[in-house]
């Protein structure tokens, strides 16, 4: 007698699926990511409750419930906690450079490129704000703005700029010019800002101060100097 056929279910198999080949975090890495999150967010809420001067780093410590030694292998300052997310808003911004046009004019894809940094604006929007009370209230904070990350914003634009026009930066000051001018606008643009207590739109500030840059030619020309 034939065994008694049995019925199999219909498995439809959806090859559309995208499989991200990228290797995934271990585990430990996503426990070092989490404590990092951890200490910046604690940071940040002190700083904003207490004050900057005023919190140190075993206040932050003991909130985000980790030991000193713990938070200096994540930080080694106090600035750098506040900073905490800038490596990820350097490498969006090198990614935003690199994706525009061949052909659009310098000052035009700087322009762009940071509006297209728009969705970073938003997500980090309070502790832009944050950061900008901050780094108008306490020297310390103004130093580590100009001296780490506003010198990382302009690090990326020479780079960008030296390529796009194929210059050595060493040699053209074109390409830093560009970048040091793109960052006073942004620093006008944050204390107009943060006058605003974050009223105003950040970024449409930003592309304000930016779209004067060009009308600086009309202000004359220098001549050369003779030596």
């Amino acid at each position: 007698m034939a065994p008694a056929k049995t019925s199999q279910p219909n498995v439809v198999l959806d090859m559309d699926i995208a499989v991200d080949p990228r290797p995934q975090p271990s585990r430990r890495s996503r426990k070092k990511s989490k404590t990092r999150t951890d200490l910046a967010e604690a940071a940040a809420h002190l700083f904003a409750t207490q004050g900057f001067d005023e919190t140190t780093t075993v206040d932050v410590a003991e909130r985000a419930d980790v030991s000193q030694r713990t938070l200096f292998r994540h930080f080694p300052t106090k600035e750098s906690m506040l900073y905490g997310d800038m490596d990820e808003t350097i490498e969006e911004l090198r990614a935003a450079l690199a994706a525009r046009p061949s052909d659009e004019a310098p000052l035009q894809v700087v322009a762009n490129a940071i509006a297209d940094l728009a969705d970073n604006f938003e997500r980090h929007r309070d502790r832009r704000l944050l950061q900008a009370r901050l780094a108008a209230t306490y020297p310390s904070v103004s130093a580590y703005s100009r001296a780490m990350v506003q010198f990382g914003w302009e690090r990326e634009i020479i780079d960008a700029m030296s390529d796009r026009l194929g210059v050595d930066p060493m040699v053209d000051p074109r390409p830093e010019i560009i970048a040091g001018a793109t960052m006073s606008a942004i620093r006008v643009a944050t204390r107009q800002w943060s006058v605003s207590g974050g009223r105003d739109d950040y970024l449409a500030l930003i592309v304000h101060a930016l779209a004067a840059l060009p009308s600086l030619g009309d202000l004359g020309t220098v001549d050369e100097l003779a030596v």
